[in-house]
């Protein structure tokens, strides 16, 4: 009788019918998923088009409608990466995971996980853009994977692909002012008479363009469109800094998360459009494309061409500010932004980086001094003598400082900053690692994602590692539910702390998945890095 209760529970979820949507391009049909964490069921669709295939080195431009049903059950194709033998083997250290689903041109494509109860325009939505450098990443990644954040905190959430390196960053001005129209959005006056001569953030337009889509259909997927977070890591989240700076009209948002990244706080190590135009021409002559019609020729070259191209040069686009996509000085447009007067999206901000964000890129590093010379110049023998050299060695040495420039000590200024100029702001900072997932790196750069999203390893898992994801989860749900009321501590100058500093191995007695502390408890080196910062 048992097993026969089993097969009919079984022949029951089999049948039961896929849950389907309508949006302004057509009918859409996706997959449902349940998660041993949770009795709530989540509605996936996958790989919806929120943008045409794209002409190369072109804005996007909306999908045109489908006529039948659009299968929305399996991951899209990503765009075409960049990832460098380095890279390459940085993730394979951190066993970071491959893409699903591929690589294509045709790669605007979006993923929306949605409680399978939501009623339309119901839930608080939560729109991931990805890290990478600008040179890769995508949407169809595992841990990316919003069905247990959906599942657990009743949200919704949107992940997107956008292009990136060459393909979202042509920097060329033989591109025609006609092709650079937006299409989707009426560009100002200034920008229009200003763009001639920039470089084009196919890119930042392509996020906008999915913004837009989310604005458009999020109520048909249960998600309410007046509710929407945007969020996203390292390069994402200088995006997210780009369009609270630089918004479209009207702000398609209403709060915005920014883990380790941003585009305000810059240093002299920041890459730089000088860069950026020595790539593309490097470009240019390994495709013989350097006269007539350069983007003519360069639209002609295969795409995987392009991609071996730009891997084995180590070329690097990104976006150039034209006050349009990205100001040229973000600082400056939140210090003087006003209730009143205000360029920016005064929104509630939730900003925060991890304890060892530097781990990752010094990695055999062994001159400490030669390492850090171009990120201090004549403050390094300063922070030097800040860090007395001991066990374990100079690159931990080199590891405190860089991390806590690039994670701490910016992210510190930023949030005063925002708070400074009367914007909610809370800031956070996780700390924390485990020995399903600690190779020796601590809170290594995008470690906290897996947190997040509810995709750390499941094997071997800790319930104190279960705990942090849990309170990570919550917070960035809270924030998204209700951005003035907060993630759950004081805002500015608080600190939210998620791990309390865990490590593989070490015992949890006594330690907490989220603390608050006050600000100066980890701030109290800032002072030494404020020369760094423009």
């Amino acid at each position: 009788m048992k097993l026969l209760l089993l097969g009919l529970a079984a022949i029951a979820a089999a049948s039961k019918p896929l849950p389907t949507a309508v949006i302004d391009s057509g009918a859409i049909v996706g997959t449902t998923t349940t998660l041993p964490s949770s009795t709530a069921v989540v509605n996936k669709y996958l790989g919806v088009p929120f943008g045409k295939r794209p002409v190369r080195f072109s804005p996007p431009e909306p999908a045109e409608r489908w006529s039948t049903t659009y299968n929305a059950t399996k991951w899209g194709p990503a765009c075409f990466q960049e990832v460098s033998q380095a890279v390459q083997l940085l993730f394979n250290l951190l066993d970071m995971p491959p893409q699903l689903g591929g690589e294509d041109e045709d790669c605007l494509n979006l993923n929306v996980f949605t409680p399978a109860n939501a009623s339309a325009g119901s839930k608080a939505v939560l729109f991931w853009l990805y890290g990478g450098s600008y040179r890769n990443g995508g949407a169809a990644v595992p841990q990316y994977d919003g069905s247990s954040f959906a599942a657990n905190q009743d949200v919704v959430v949107v992940t997107i692909n956008y292009r990136t390196n060459a393909f979202g960053f042509p920097a060329d001005k033989n591109i025609p002012l006609k092709e650079r129209n937006l299409g989707y959005e009426k560009p100002d006056s200034s920008y229009q008479r200003n763009r001639a001569d920039q470089k084009f953030d196919n890119s930042l337009l392509d996020q906008r363009l999915a913004l837009d889509w989310v604005n458009r259909n999020i109520a048909a997927l249960g998600g309410d469109p007046s509710k929407v977070t945007i969020m996203g890591e390292s390069a994402g989240a200088t995006s997210v800094d780009a369009l609270v700076v630089t918004p479209p009209e009207p702000v398609p948002f209403r709060a915005a998360i920014m883990e380790s990244g941003q585009t305000s706080i810059k240093t002299p190590v920041d890459t730089t459009r000088k860069q950026y135009n020595q790539s593309w021409q490097k470009l240019l002559d390994r495709t013989n494309c350097t006269s007539g019609d350069t983007i003519k020729c360069l639209r002609e070259v295969p795409a995987r061409e392009l991609k071996r191209i730009a891997t084995n040069e180590t070329l690097v686009f990104g976006p150039i500010p034209d006050d349009y996509t990205m100001a040229k000085h973000p600082r400056q447009r939140r210090l003087n932004s006003t209730h009143d007067e205000s360029s920016i999206a005064r929104v509630p901000v939730l900003i925060g980086s991890n304890g060892d964000e530097a781990i990752t890129t010094i990695i055999g590093q062994n001159d400490t001094r030669k390492f850090l010379q171009p990120y201090f110049g004549n403050l390094t023998d300063a922070l030097l003598a800040k860090y007395p050299l001991g066990s374990p060695g100079g690159s931990y040495r080199a590891r405190k400082i860089i991390s806590y420039c690039d994670g701490i000590s910016n992210t510190m200024l930023y949030a005063n900053e925002s708070a400074i100029a009367g914007i909610p702001t809370w800031r956070y900072l996780f700390n924390a690692s485990f020995p399903n997932n600690e190779k020796g790196y601590g809170a290594y750069h995008t470690s906290e994602i897996p947190f997040v999203f509810g995709t750390y390893p499941q094997q071997n898992k800790t319930h104190f590692e279960e705990e942090v994801s849990k309170s990570m989860q919550k917070a960035w749900a809270d924030f998204a539910k209700d951005p003035y009321k907060g993630p759950g501590w004081a805002p500015e100058p608080a600190i939210g702390i998620f791990g309390d500093g865990v490590k593989a191995g070490m015992s949890v007695e006594g330690k907490k998945p989220l603390k608050s502390v006050n600000s100066k408890k980890i701030d109290f080196r800032c002072p030494l890095y404020s020369p760094v910062y423009t």
